[in-house]
């Protein structure tokens, strides 16, 4: 790595990781729009999102997760993943 590599680095966070995000959160946020996401998959609520994620054979922690999630509607990824915890950073509106 070369001295401006290393300058453009952010303490705990990894080359390719949106600011405010550990490798850890993008991980499970990616892993969940694996089993949610699609055309016309929001708005939905929770019931929606989580019938759609075991008809796809989700991962028990990705149902785990969905479970805990409010009974709401979502708009979009982001606001699901804002609830979880895994969010990218400040919430806009």
């Amino acid at each position: 790595m070369n001295r401006h590599e290393d300058e453009g680095r952010v303490a705990g966070r990894q080359p390719g990781s949106p600011e405010g995000m550990s490798a850890q959160k993008v991980e499970r946020r990616s892993d969940l729009a694996r089993w949610i996401s699609g055309v016309h998959a929001f708005p939905a609520d929770r019931a929606t999102l989580l019938e759609r994620a075991r008809s796809q054979s989700a991962p028990d922690g990705v149902l785990s997760a969905l479970r805990s999630l409010p009974d709401r509607t979502f708009d979009n990824l982001e606001d699901v993943a804002q609830e979880l915890g895994i969010g990218g950073g400040e919430k806009h509106d």
